[in-house]
This record gives structure tokens, sequence and C-alpha cells, in this order.
């Protein structure tokens, strides 16, 4: 599966001889021929379109994702008679059992531990109990693991006093900042693969449009948490334009994933279609990559 992202301001998306073309000016940037691509995402700023472009993608039924301002989808233009492929995804996500739902839960937060505990192996604790908590997590985590493995990591991963709140400044700021760019990054992939993100597999909040975003990020957070530990970061710091990028460019950082050395943003992405593999085959396929290899 193609999906394409357009990150890239003030650019100018056409056709022009069955490929779609980026354009800066009289400048190319770029261009994708159109029968290879399944989605476009738009998450740059002051994109202009032709009405061709816009026409065909409709005729060709490729889905164009809005971003806004936060990088979060915020709408879409998708075919009047959107094709057989994009509705069976639907029935597919929506017919999930709950059983399966359950083991995928099991999955995303046996990966989420193990990937704290790795945080805390890089910090010379040994987290012996972490790896006894990835072996007692059942379908659904109906003890709660979750909540249990959080307690005692905030405490020896930032120290005894630090308290998680998204309203507090500091540390709070980097992590909620640093969790917004994979929950966006998230929530990208699995509009542009079909899915719809406010039916969640453990998350249920009428109120959340993104809930399978904020389910399947769980085992991606320990990646912000070291990135945050690695740059120094202690109470008093103020969340600067300089931070942000720095928390960004984690999307860039390369790991181990499917036999292959993948940005993160492209490790996201193919946790999402191995989701929307286990909705099509009806078992647990879900992947996540290997938390380790960051070699450039």
């Amino acid at each position: 599966m193609k999906i394409i992202e357009i990150n890239k301001n003030n650019v100018y998306l056409c056709i022009y001889r069955g490929f779609l073309q980026i354009k800066k000016g009289t400048e190319e940037l770029g261009r994708e021929p159109l029968a290879d691509i399944d989605s476009i995402i738009v998450s740059g700023f002051s994109i202009r379109y032709s009405h061709n472009m816009l026409a065909k993608l409709c005729e060709l039924n490729i889905p164009l994702i809005i971003c806004g301002d936060n990088f979060m989808p915020v709408g879409y233009l998708l075919s009047y008679c959107a094709n057989y492929e994009h509705t069976g995804r639907l029935i597919f996500q929506i017919e999930c059992s709950l059983p399966l739902k359950k083991r995928l839960w099991q999955s995303i937060i046996k990966k989420k531990i193990t990937n704290q505990k790795l945080v805390l192996n890089e910090l010379g604790d040994e987290a012996k109990d972490f790896s006894r908590m990835v072996g007692k997590v059942r379908s659904g985590d109906p003890d709660n693991l979750e909540a249990q493995a959080a307690v005692r990591y905030w405490k020896r991963a930032i120290g005894i006093q630090f308290c998680r709140d998204f309203k507090l400044p500091g540390i709070n700021s980097f992590l909620n900042f640093g969790y917004a760019i994979i929950r966006s990054c998230t929530a990208r992939y699995i509009v542009a693969c079909g899915l719809i993100p406010s039916i969640g597999l453990h998350h249920h909040n009428k109120l959340n449009p993104f809930c399978l975003a904020d389910d399947i990020m769980e085992p991606f957070r320990p990646y912000v948490d070291r990135k945050i530990i690695e740059m120094k970061v202690n109470g008093s710091m103020e969340l600067t334009p300089a931070n942000k990028k720095e928390l960004a460019n984690l999307l860039n950082e390369r790991f181990v994933m499917v036999q292959e050395r993948l940005t993160l943003d492209n490790c996201i992405k193919q946790t999402v279609l191995s989701l929307l593999n286990s909705f099509k085959y009806k078992i647990n396929m879900i992947k996540f990559p290997d938390f380790y290899d960051k070699r450039s």
C-alpha cells in the first residue's frame, strides 16, 4: 500500500500525464504515478490544488486526507461512489470480534511494557519485575498491568518526585508534545488506510475522534520517553522551538522492522497496515519495530 504524504509548504499539486506532480513555482519537486497511489495525506501549509487533480482522485478512488494546524486529520475527499476495497476495510473493522480486540490490546500492552523495560535497562535498571509483568498480561489486560507498570516506570525512569500530569510544565510539556507527534502520525495513517479512527480497540470516548490512534500509539510512547531522557530535560526547562524540532525529528530516526531499517514514521505506517491485516484476516497480526536499533 503506497501512502503519499505532502509535508512541504507552498506547493502546487496537479496531474501530468498520469502522474501526481508536486511543483513549487516552475520547479518540479517530484512526481508519483497515480496507478501506484492508495491515498494522499496533506500536512503542509498553503497547498494549492488543480480542479482536474481533485476530480481525477475521485475518479480513481484515491482518498485525499487534509490535516489541520496540529497535523491531525480534519477531513478528507473521497469519491461519491467509494470502491469496494474502501468499504470492505470499514466492514472488516466494524465486524472485528471482541476476542480479537482483546488479543490485539494484549499485544499492544505487552509491547509497551517491554519497551518501558528497555528504557529502564538503558538507565542501568534491570527491571526484572517488568519482564514478569509482560508474561502476566492476559487477553484484554483485565488486571490493568499497564497502569501497574506506569506507576513503577515513571518513578524509576524520571525520578521519585516526578508526577505525570499533562497540565504541568517542564518534562510534562516535553512529553505532551512528543506524544502529540506520535499520535498525529498514527492518526494520519489510520485514516489513509480507510479505517475509522473513532472506533478503538480499548479506548472508548464519544468525544474522542481518534480512539484507535490512542490505542496503537501506546508502544511508541517509550520512544518519546527515551528521547527526552537523552535530551537531559529537567523540571525547569522550557519547551522551545528548537526542542520541538528535535522531538519531531524522532520520526526520522531508524529502527528495524519487517527485516528493514525504517524511519519511525514508516514503522508506524507498517504497524497500522498490520492492524488492517488483523481486521481483514480475523487474526492477531499486529507488528511493532525493534526498540533498540537506532543506527542511522
